[in-house]
């Protein structure tokens, strides 16, 4: 009797990796399957053309499964018993989905189901389980079939298994995109990926270093030593290299001894000249290579998307044209393309190696400016402040290292120092019978937020034995009004303490009145920038409003930059309670400052 024709509906179709086994998938595995449903209802088939039939699905390699409307496995073939190392015994009954496919990719799984549902067959890439909780990948087809009524009787499940052709793709993709002998990208892949790059780039605004990296002395050491040798150099400098970068960044061999680099979002161009001193320093320490110890150095160009351009070919020829400028100078060194950015990049670069060398050999000191009680003209107290002092370079402007403190992290240490250095000399001057004043302490939002900065606080005052009260913190509005809830908890447990806050240059920020009554707060200053010109009106009405303010609140209120009697006068006339700034005292060395609170006078106020 011949076979009848069932009801079908479209394939489903998902588009393979390779090329060879989706056309005989398509052509084979259809076929397959439709024999499989056809051999299942033909009652009067003769048992040897089953069996024939059997042998040649076997032969090419196709395992299936009989399961019912509710997936349970009824049947299988022994080539799926074959490829996956399951029994019978273990295999029937179980849920395919459950059992022989990987459940790794939840959506495939329900996108499968969903086609089943909606009564189309489903075709495509799956990963299938082995025993010994062992993977392989099969181009899987999956088809219906129905009882004479035209309902959903079962499934018919066939695996093909293409894991020979995917180990064969991926060495080919190797092969077409990296670089045989160091396993980095090759040109190609590194054009890819530079392209994608800028395209996000462009659409972000964001900033990408480009770097070619050329081998001082390779040459030399491959005509002398042999190709062997020179071959290790190369994977060995490509390791050093790879292990330096973040995995959203690229090194690729560009051919013979040069290498580039790929930085997306770069940040800076001081970022790129840290990597950049970083490769130098990777690439100019020994290798020992066949007994030999070998001695290279680098040559690096550095140009940055989109400042020097927004082609690839024309920002690998700025890094080119810049690599052989650093060669020029002497190699083992980096140049920027552009000389602006190389110039302000490397000053600052030599900048922050001497702020970190200088925070190793302590050059750092601290200052202090009196602030003076505008009801009593004595000295009420002192805020400390950073002060570097190079051997070399002299005197460091704060407005050029605290900012590169902050970036680099650095404040962290710097800023535990200073509050170490002020609670001890505060201490030291009470022990020798100065009339006690509080110290006011600067921090950076990187201090306060940092997990442990209570416990470093209570630690210093424990190590100094200054009384808590003889200490005042000054944080910016800024500061306080990034994390509301943590402020006020730190803030009360500073209050708890024993330990004063104020917010320092108050009125530059944004912090919001309504949260200010519940900070646990001793003082406001005013910032410099209101007092510097009071004859402009609006400034004399927000110094009104913030001594108005504070008092409201019970704060004290301190004036910082006082410089005129003028000035002076006014903020009197308006009851603030402390001065500070040059009309009094500038900044003062520990020394000076020691002998004028020995004097402690009384200044006309």
């Amino acid at each position: 009797m011949p076979c009848k024709t069932k009801k079908t509906s479209k394939l489903c179709t998902q588009t393979a990796t390779a090329s060879e086994y989706e056309k005989l998938n398509k052509i084979e595995l259809l076929n397959i399957v439709s024999k499989l449903q056809c051999q299942l209802k033909e009652a009067e088939k003769s048992e040897t053309l089953r069996k024939n039939e059997s042998r040649a699905i076997r032969l090419v390699g196709i395992a299936y499964a009989i399961i019912d409307k509710n997936h349970q496995i009824t049947t299988i073939n022994e080539t799926l018993l074959d490829l996956t190392g399951f029994t019978k015994k273990h295999t029937l009954k179980k849920n395919l989905f459950d059992y022989l496919l990987s459940t790794n990719d939840n959506n495939l799984i329900q996108k499968i189901k969903d086609s089943l549902q909606n009564n189309t067959n489903w075709q495509g890439e799956v990963l299938c389980r082995k025993k010994g909780k062992k993977f392989f990948t099969a181009w899987f087809v999956i088809a219906k079939f129905e009882d004479k009524k035209n309902k959903t009787e079962g499934y018919t499940a066939a695996f093909w298994d293409i894991t020979r052709f995917k180990d064969n793709e991926k060495m080919l993709q190797e092969m077409a995109h990296f670089d045989v002998l160091t396993k980095l990208p090759n040109r190609s892949l590194m054009y890819d990926r530079l392209k994608q790059a800028l395209t996000f780039a462009s659409r972000y605004r964001l900033l990408i270093a480009v770097m070619l990296i050329d081998l001082d002395r390779f040459k030399e050491i491959n005509d002398t030593l042999g190709h062997h040798v020179g071959d290790q150099l190369l994977v060995e400098a490509s390791s050093r290299l790879s292990s330096a970068i973040r995995k959203s960044d690229t090194a690729a061999r560009m051919g013979g001894d040069e290498f580039l680099v790929i930085l997306p979002d770069v940040g800076s161009a001081t970022n790129a000249a840290h990597l950049a001193q970083k490769f130098n320093s990777l690439l100019s320490s020994p290798f020992s290579l066949s007994g030999h110890e070998l001695y290279i150095s680098a040559s690096i160009g550095v140009t940055i998307f989109p400042n020097d351009g927004s082609d690839s070919d024309v920002l690998i020829k700025n890094a080119d044209t810049a690599m052989y400028h650093a060669k020029a100078q002497g190699k083992n060194n980096f140049k920027f393309f552009t000389e602006d950015i190389n110039k302000s990049t490397v000053e600052r670069f030599v900048l922050e190696t001497r702020f970190r060398q200088a925070l190793d050999k302590l050059e750092f000191h601290l200052n202090y400016q009196p602030k003076v009680d505008i009801k009593t003209g004595r000295i009420s107290g002192m805020e400390a402040l950073l002060r570097w002092y190079h051997p070399d370079q002299g005197q460091v402007r704060p407005t050029l290292f605290i900012p590169l403190a902050e970036e680099t992290g650095l404040i962290i240490p710097l800023g535990e120092w200073a509050l170490r250095e002020a609670c001890r000399q505060n201490k030291e001057w009470q022990d020798e019978g100065l009339r006690p004043i509080r110290v006011s302490v600067n921090l950076s939002v990187r201090q306060f937020r940092k997990r442990d900065f209570l416990s470093v606080v209570k630690e210093i005052l424990c190590e100094t034995k200054l009384d808590p009260k003889y200490l005042m913190l000054e944080i910016t509005e800024s500061t306080i009004i990034e994390d509301i809830t943590g402020t006020i908890s730190m803030l009360n447990d500073l209050r708890d303490a024993g330990v004063s806050v104020s917010i320092d240059d108050f009125g530059t920020g944004y912090s919001s009145l309504n949260y200010l009554n519940k900070f646990s707060l001793d003082e406001l200053k005013i910032d410099a920038s209101f007092i510097s010109d009071l004859t402009i009106p609006e400034n004399c009405r927000v110094v009104e409003s913030i001594i108005a303010l504070a008092h409201g609140l019970h704060h004290k209120v301190v004036a910082e930059g006082v410089e005129t009697r003028n000035q002076l006068e006014f903020l009197r006339s308006n009851n603030c309670d402390e001065i500070q700034g040059y009309y009094f005292s500038k900044p003062l060395s520990a020394e000076t400052l020691h002998d004028l609170l020995k004097k402690d006078p009384v200044f006309e106020t």
